[in-house]
């Protein structure tokens, strides 16, 4: 029997993703390329990279993009009606005649964490976001449009604050800690108000990337740093509201809801203060809440989706996409 062959591609305001795999969920080829999110880079910086993702998968898995027969795209920036329309007209004839699934890279990473993309997800890394997806395919997602529509937890947020924090404790409006002392030594500051010259405009090492700094917020709760630990826990409150809002909206009455953790935030913080908070202030409305921390990366959700497209749904394809990335990675 010929192998069904499908791609997906998660698009993020860091890198972009490309996988090609067959229908038992065997990993032919992988593409990586820079950041695809329009609203970043644009339309011409988004479609070269998502190109340059596709055509390297199609090329390491030894064929043409007019072999595949389904696709699905998670991509950053998909947010509103207008961002799927104005991603759509480039999307779209770079696989002319296939039909293609596109939709938030928020919610490949609930497809890739669950047995069918049913429940809520939290993401934050680069950015932040929170979508749910109930069992008749409604979607809803609050928030993900940065600091306008009040996103927390993501990594430069949290770095942010605790800028902030180090700085009003230095001069007396807040309580010391020690991440005045962290940051200094991480960015090779003599004072910590020398950070602000890493936004001069004649700066030549490049602006400050404050996503930097928040492993050094997490190190710092797990030591016990009061500030540390506020910043966490104020982070995980907000995140729990849209979460909630989410439960309210689309598994009203639900008791068990799966939630699906996911970004390097929450998969690669050593304090686990940020997600205790969140599932703490969520189990007071749904007290039957599962989570689970993504395991996998939110490609293999998208490939999964593309294998939904096709009505292959079964319990050994993740457990192939797992092995497969797995053997792809060393």
């Amino acid at each position: 029997m010929t192998e069904r062959l499908v791609l997906g591609v998660d698009g993020g305001g860091t890198k972009t993703l490309a996988m090609v795999a067959d229908s038992q969920g065997r990993v032919l080829g992988l593409g990586q390329a820079g950041s695809s999110n329009y609203q970043d880079c644009g339309r011409a910086g988004a479609e070269k990279q998502i190109r340059r993702a596709l055509d390297l998968a199609c090329r390491n898995a030894g064929m043409a993009a007019s072999q595949l027969e389904a696709a699905c795209f998670g991509l950053s920036g998909a947010d509103r009606p207008k961002d799927f329309e104005f991603i759509r007209g480039f999307l779209d004839p770079l696989l002319p005649g296939l039909s293609i699934r596109l939709v938030n890279d928020t919610l490949i990473a609930l497809r890739a964490g669950s047995e069918d993309g049913v429940g809520m997800a939290l993401v934050a890394g680069t950015g932040s976001n929170a979508i749910g997806r109930n069992a008749s395919g409604k979607i809803m997602q609050v928030g993900g449009l940065g600091p306008l529509s009040g996103d927390r937890g993501s990594a430069p947020q949290i770095g942010q604050e605790a800028v902030v924090a180090a700085i009003m404790g230095q001069d007396g409006r807040g309580p010391e800690t020690v991440l005045a002392a962290r940051i200094m030594e991480k960015l090779g500051l003599e004072r910590l108000d020398d950070i602000i010259e890493l936004e001069f405009f004649d700066n030549l090492e490049g602006r400050l990337n404050l996503g930097l700094l928040a492993p050094l917020v997490f190190e710092a709760a797990a030591s016990g740093d009061a500030e540390a630990r506020h910043i966490l826990v104020d982070s995980g409150h907000a995140m729990a509201r849209s979460a909630a809002v989410i439960a309210g909206h689309l598994f009203s009455g639900e008791q068990a809801l799966r939630l699906i953790f996911g970004g390097s935030v929450f998969q690669k913080g050593v304090s686990p203060l940020l997600i205790e908070t969140v599932v703490d202030d969520l189990r007071q409305v749904c007290p039957g809440l599962k989570t689970r921390i993504l395991d996998l990366p939110p490609v293999a959700g998208a490939v999964l989706f593309a294998l939904d497209d096709l009505g292959l749904r079964d319990a050994g394809l993740v457990e192939a996409l797992r092995a497969g990335l797995q053997e792809a990675k060393n």
